[in-house]
């Protein structure tokens, strides 16, 4: 792992923010960062926003270089239509999967079911404290 950050840096975190398709952005600064951890503050606040934090940039979610609010919101938008686009196979997957190996259980789809229904449009959240 190769540390892409330094102390002092402006960065964007991008992270999903309810699994139903709202991704958010917060703008921060490196509080301090070492190889395997990094310690991030709000960018408006100051506040400490984590402590373990990896000190690589992400790829979907994650530490990224600092954004505009437009790009940080492009970018979770682009996230948030990716995770949308993939959930249908995926709770079919888990009822086939979960029907096969415990056929009497049927609470389990009907759960699954109503949690993919939950599942909304794309939508980005700037979180700033």
């Amino acid at each position: 792992m190769s540390k892409a950050f330094n102390k002092s840096d402006k960065v964007t975190f991008i992270n999903d923010w309810d699994r139903k398709g709202t991704f958010y952005f917060q703008h921060a600064v490196v509080y301090s960062c070492g190889n395997k951890q990094m310690v991030l503050t709000d960018a408006t606040s100051g506040e400490e926003m984590g402590r373990h934090y990896a000190p690589e940039q992400g790829e979907i979610i994650g530490t990224f270089p600092r954004m505009t609010d437009e790009e940080a919101t492009a970018h979770c938008l682009k996230a948030a239509a990716d995770y949308v686009a993939a959930q249908p196979e995926y709770y079919e997957r888990m009822i086939k999967n979960n029907s096969e190996r415990y056929p009497e259980d049927r609470y389990y789809e009907k759960s699954m079911r109503a949690d993919l229904e939950k599942i909304h449009e794309p939508r980005a959240h700037n979180h700033q404290s």
